[in-house]
């Protein structure tokens, strides 16, 4: 499920792209503790991680930051979360590592429901356990719709043509989910196989991003290359 027979990269590629970060801060689910995680084998001193908790409409309800080390191929709990009080019934989590230049080195971002999951404890077998009632995300559906600012530009390298994009999102909600395609040309076919950087993209107010797309030169014929931006809150 990390491609299609198109080989066409899914959400779940870049899920597993963004799990294998060298050093990745990721949500316990169990604990709702926050967790540094190093998969190289050397130290890396000085790293600020900051750890942020927004409503739907993007009121912020937490903010905490943390001057922490990473020992090689290490896991550590850096904080865990308080109970914080008026939280939408879906409210998100982005968290943020930089170095100690300030270079962004890991990040995630993940949406909540205020409304947990039961299992069906009752119901387990030798390959399975039910799940009795589920998270409510439809809040989700509740999102403003916000216009993104695009701009991109190729470039040849080679057999290989490079794209890039750069998102910014101008509004003042979040742009949810966003996913990036290269065309041949306006309206044209999707250039598949292709190599994002990332893709399925999630904006916070203000926030701008570059990423960009590798394919095959070839694949554009006379064309001349498109991006087309969707998302699920995206005009």
């Amino acid at each position: 499920h990390l491609y299609d027979y198109y080989l066409r990269p899914g959400g779940g590629y870049f899920g597993a792209k963004r799990s294998m970060e060298a050093l990745h801060p990721i949500y316990g689910y169990d604990d709702h503790s926050i967790w540094l995680v190093s998969s190289q084998y050397e130290d890396v001193k000085g790293l600020k991680l900051t750890t942020k908790i927004y409503n739907l409409d993007m009121t912020e309800k937490f903010s905490h930051q943390d001057s922490v080390d990473a020992p090689a191929d290490s896991t550590a709990k850096i904080l865990a979360l308080p109970d914080v009080q008026g939280l939408s019934p879906v409210y998100f989590i982005a968290l943020r590592l930089e170095d100690s230049a300030g270079k962004l080195v890991g990040s995630n971002f993940y949406w909540l429901s205020t409304k947990p999951e039961t299992l069906d404890w009752a119901k387990t077998n030798w390959w399975m356990t039910p799940t009795a009632s589920f998270a409510d995300f439809t809040a989700l559906s509740q999102l403003p719709k916000v216009k993104l600012t695009v701009s991109d530009h190729s470039e040849k390298k080679g057999e290989e043509e490079i794209t890039h994009v750069t998102l910014e999102n101008p509004s003042k909600s979040l742009a949810f989910f966003v996913r990036l395609k290269v065309d041949k040309g306006v309206k044209g076919e999707e250039i598949l196989p292709v190599v994002w950087e990332d893709n399925y993209i999630s904006l916070l107010p203000g926030e701008k991003r570059e990423v960009t797309a590798t394919y095959r030169a070839s694949e554009l014929g006379a064309a001349k290359a498109a991006v087309e931006v969707s998302g699920w809150n995206v005009e």
